[in-house]
């Protein structure tokens, strides 16, 4: 038994646009595994890399891959969460518009998410990291496919 949902909307179109690097970081909840930790965080490090996509160190942007596990041995099905968010540096709109009329370019910077994309799902006890696997890869290949068409001269 497996199920999931999946949610993206087009929000992001052209955020992702001049970023060829950026800075990885995992989270998981609801598992204490570490070796199968490393394991995920070196597919998604593999997975970027092999798009070109070079991992920096603490710089922008900063992409974040959420798992949230609620692991159940009693009950016939466990949920999980996984998200992927893309943080990066911007102004706002009224500092934007500020700093064309003074001409000076604004120190006023914060950071803001320009992609997120959800995947929820169930399945058993049994099950539920392969699954959490296959979700990160649909995730990612969502990601790498947007990213592709906001940066088309990566495909050559």
């Amino acid at each position: 038994m497996s199920s999931n949902s999946f949610a993206q909307g087009k929000w992001h179109d052209g955020n992702l646009k001049g970023i060829n690097d950026l800075f990885f970081s995992l989270n998981i909840k609801g598992i204490d595994d570490g070796v199968w930790e490393k394991r995920v965080f070196s597919f998604i490090e593999l997975r970027l890399l092999e798009h070109g996509i070079e991992l920096i160190q603490d710089q922008m942007p900063r992409m974040v891959i959420d798992i949230q596990i609620l692991d159940s041995r009693i009950e016939k099905t466990s949920t999980y969460l996984v998200m992927c968010s893309v943080y990066n540096y911007g102004v706002s709109e009224k500092e934007y518009y500020r700093s064309m009329a003074d001409t000076l370019i604004t120190r006023k910077l914060m950071t803001s998410k320009v992609y997120s994309q959800e995947l929820i799902g169930q399945t058993s006890s049994k099950k539920i990291h392969r699954e959490v696997e296959k979700s990160i890869n649909k995730i990612l290949t969502t990601y790498l496919d947007q990213w592709y068409r906001d940066n088309p001269l990566k495909q050559f």
